[in-house]
């Protein structure tokens, strides 16, 4: 089995850190000690819909209008071909998967968008959680869920098998426990 080094594996994400500003209604600065890691797809299919634009969403919006009421999101990380950045600390709480998901895990964004190389996207997903797993001792396969666990939601939606977990889910969660299983420090 090849191994890498925490570091170099780092290097390969392309990071961007672009925090929401703290005080912004999206940010509600609650302490979080995460236990899981949850994975949406952003369901954008816009052009041009990468992680810089999900950002700029988060820092100059962050919200989404439900039945006429403002709704605040926020997430961790949104992941691209091309980056990830990084949206919130990983011990503050974001909104992104009900409350009990928002007060238990990390939240992942990977970009959907028209003009993506989706495959790239989802091998960037897999080396960023790899990354996270390793570093906060999280086990893989039984920690990084998809957001219908915590609510009805089907999401991810590129990553669910008509709706439901199946093959394409398996395949995603075993890409990261291979590479998880070949980091190491340094």
């Amino acid at each position: 089995m090849a191994k890498i080094q925490r570091s170099q594996l780092g290097k390969q994400l392309n990071l961007k850190i672009l925090e929401i500003p703290a005080g912004r209604p999206n940010r509600p600065g609650s302490p979080l000690k995460a236990k899981k890691i949850t994975i949406h797809n952003t369901d954008n299919t816009n052009f041009g819909a990468d992680a810089e634009k999900h950002s700029k969403f988060l820092n100059e919006t962050g919200y989404y209008i439900h039945d006429g009421k403002k709704i605040s999101v926020s997430w961790h990380y949104t992941v691209d071909d091309d980056s990830c950045v990084h949206h919130l600390p990983l011990n503050e709480v974001g909104w992104h998967a009900g409350k009990d998901g928002n007060a238990n895990s990390i939240g992942i964004e990977i970009c959907m968008n028209a003009g993506i190389d989706q495959s790239a996207a989802f091998d960037r997903a897999v080396k960023l959680i790899a990354c996270l797993c390793f570093d906060m001792g999280l086990d893989p396969s039984a920690d990084v869920v998809p957001h219908m666990e915590w609510t009805k939601k089907k999401c991810p939606s590129l990553l669910l098998d008509n709706g439901k977990l199946g093959a394409k889910w398996q395949t995603f969660i075993g890409k990261i426990v291979k590479l998880e299983s070949e980091i190491e420090p340094g």
